[in-house]
């Protein structure tokens, strides 16, 4: 059997990937990178895929592989793009620490300040860091227009899906609800499952709604028209942007994640160095 995740990054893909590859007997799992990969692959595999526009993995490209390549099951696991945005903000400084410093540096002070007064830095500030040496959106708008463009792509993505595929949502990971998800695949998806050696660099809180104690009402705003139409067509409850009452970020999941992180980039470079040596070997 050959099964297919795929997504947008931050949404529960590696932690998926594992469980749905521990259930699969016999099965291989394979993580990251563009779909050519799976030509020549046979027997039971399971192959993650995230859509990342400036890596080259566009949505045209995943339509033109599926034309070609077939999966006997299809899933596309869905995040709150609130919980989402926030998860990609603070994750895209894993590979962007290093190459652009003072953008890292900026972001950590905005992020301290933060912690100490959720409502004096607005969500949407922290977001026109992109990092990875690109320059900072200049305006609340800009970055406002570009999570728009973004997710219009996705809507159109999505609604493109047909019955065959099995749209999963990341909540449910969180709460071990696999009853559909199990349906579907034809298997057992079990809820103790050991991944925590392959998916200690992405984990941060593995929680939902934390959005409400990072956004401000002028994010709600900026944000709303953006993340609506996904929101509705998934199921996500769009009417709901109440903020936290008595808004907490915790320095953990927060300015200390972002410390740790380059670090974690560094241990993962060397890990993945001694892998491929012991194949070689």
């Amino acid at each position: 059997m050959r099964i297919m995740i795929l997504a947008i990054g931050r949404s529960g893909t590696t932690a998926l990937l594992h469980k749905v590859g521990a259930a699969l007997p016999e099965s291989r799992v394979f993580s990251g990178g563009k779909p050519d990969k799976v030509a020549g692959i046979n027997g039971n595999a399971v192959f993650k895929f995230t859509y990342n526009e400036t890596r080259g993995r566009t949505f045209d490209l995943f339509r033109e592989h599926l034309r070609h390549t077939e999966y006997d099951r299809k899933i596309w696991i869905a995040r709150d793009p609130r919980d989402n945005a926030l998860s990609r903000f603070l994750f895209r400084w894993y590979r962007g620490s290093k190459s652009d410093r003072d953008q890292y540096r900026a972001v950590l002070d905005l992020v301290e300040k933060k912690e100490q007064h959720p409502a004096a830095v607005p969500f949407h500030e922290l977001m026109r860091y992109r990092g990875q040496q690109l320059p900072p959106f200049t305006t609340a708008a800009e970055v406002g227009a570009d999570e728009r463009r973004t997710f219009e792509q996705i809507h159109a993505f999505v609604s493109s899906l047909g019955d065959d595929w099995c749209i999963f949502k990341y909540e449910d990971l969180l709460d071990n609800n696999f009853a559909a998800l199990n349906e579907y695949l034809g298997f057992e998806i079990k809820a103790a499952t050991n991944i925590d050696n392959s998916t200690r660099k992405v984990a941060r809180k593995k929680s939902s709604g934390d959005w409400r104690h990072w956004y401000t009402e002028e994010d709600v705003a900026l944000f709303r028209p953006a993340y609506t139409p996904y929101m509705d067509l998934i199921g996500y409850d769009s009417s709901d942007w109440a903020l936290h009452t008595r808004q907490g970020i915790e320095p953990e999941y927060a300015s200390l994640y972002l410390k740790r992180l380059p670090r974690r980039r560094r241990l993962d470079s060397l890990q993945k160095f001694k892998q491929k040596i012991s194949r070689f070997l």
